[in-house]
């Protein structure tokens, strides 16, 4: 107690020969320990934190894993309902545009009904549609092609001639997860 009134009330304060025979001024065995036990639980603390920040890091990438994992593994299926749900929407338009009867165009009706279920459940796997139409220009970062058409038209050149399914993206990126297929038109001067 004496040691610490002495250096808190006095900068100037000097050890003398006194007090160095009676102890006083200096720090006793008993400190020593302790100072040294403070400073390794400080250690331990600092690394404690250090390893907590490593760990959330880790568990992080653990979750971005599983969910490139869980995309992967639901690739095929998105990309079977990606061709179904373009295969509803091919025959409701084409029943559409035959139609000459009431029944005729609810059973168009009902295709255009499954293709919306069908785009639906994507959506619940986390695929949205990428929204391809026809006269679309040609990018074959979103589209898949799967044959061309000819044209005498040159302003079609390298635009999309019909839509066979629609693409799908991933909810959370532009990035597709299954492209488009689609025809090309290609210009052949007359």
């Amino acid at each position: 107690m004496v040691n610490d009134y002495r250096e808190a009330g006095s900068a100037s304060y000097e050890a003398t020969p006194v007090d160095e025979i009676l102890g006083v001024g200096m720090i006793s065995e008993s400190d020593r320990i302790l100072q040294e036990l403070t400073g390794e639980i400080r250690r331990l603390a600092d690394r404690s934190e250090d390893l907590e920040a490593v760990n959330k890091r880790m568990h992080e990438r653990v979750a971005a894993l599983e969910g490139d994992l869980l995309r992967a593994s639901l690739r095929p299926v998105i990309k079977a309902l990606a061709e179904l749900h373009g295969e509803c929407h091919r025959h409701a338009q084409h029943v559409r545009e035959i139609a000459d009867t009431e029944p005729t165009l609810a059973f168009a009706e009902d295709f255009h009904t499954v293709s919306g279920r069908i785009e639906d459940i994507l959506e619940g796997l986390g695929a949205v549609p990428i929204g391809t139409e026809i006269g679309d220009p040609f990018d074959r970062r979103l589209h898949q092609p799967c044959g061309t058409v000819t044209t005498d038209v040159e302003a079609r050149h390298d635009r999309v001639s019909a839509v066979y399914h629609q693409g799908f993206r991933n909810i959370a990126s532009e990035k597709p997860v299954i492209h488009a297929k689609v025809s090309v038109w290609k210009y052949l001067a007359p």
